[in-house]
Formats: C-alpha cells, structure tokens, sequence
C-alpha cells in the first residue's frame, strides 16, 4: 500500500487540492490513494515531486535505488 494519504496529510491538503495541483481529477486520486487503481510512472514521479519525496519511498515504503538513499539520508 502506498502512503498518498500520510503524505498528503503531512502537507495539510484535502484530496481536492492535491488532485488540484497534480492536475489529475479527484476521483483518480482518490482510487490511487485508495489503492484501487495504479498510477503511470510519470504520474508516480509527479506525485513523489509533489510530496517532496521519492517514488520508492512513497509507492513502495523504502529506498529502491542508491539515489532514493542518497537523497533521503
């Protein structure tokens, strides 16, 4: 499962204003933080971008590559 919510919680914004600023429509944010529907990897990357983390961390729940270690240690 994905951490959308914790880090869009962290930023203290409703569903509305993150699929606002992804320029995605609610309802498919709302199904990917959900869990019910997948994301692109572009969209992966744009949302990581957003919550100012890295994709690995956000969609996989750790580093998966030497740079995600390298930018969150």
């Amino acid at each position: 499962m994905n951490k959308l919510k914790e880090y869009r919680n962290i930023l203290g914004e409703t569903q509305q204003e993150s699929a606002e600023r992804l320029n995605i429509s609610i309802s498919k944010y709302q199904k990917a933080e959900q869990g019910i529907q997948g994301v692109s990897d572009s969209l992966k990357i744009k949302m990581a971008n957003h919550f100012n983390t890295s994709v690995g961390v956000l969609f996989f729940g750790e580093n998966i590559t030497y740079s995600d270690k390298k930018v969150t240690n």
